[in-house]
């Protein structure tokens, strides 16, 4: 992950300390990520209540 890599490097040139937290749950075949599934299960439920259903 060299864009985390070359982030840390700068903030790292600002301050002694850089404290980093990265969650990342990667799996062969799911390339669109749950946040993409967690956006079309919230707009169907938002779809659900305009409809009244």
């Amino acid at each position: 992950m060299d864009v985390i890599r070359r982030a840390t490097e700068v903030v790292g040139k600002h301050g002694p300390r850089v404290s980093l937290v990265i969650k990342a749950d990667i799996r062969p075949g799911h390339d669109h990520g749950e946040i993409e599934g967690k956006v079309q299960r919230l707009n169907a439920a938002i779809e659900q209540l305009d409809s009244g259903k």
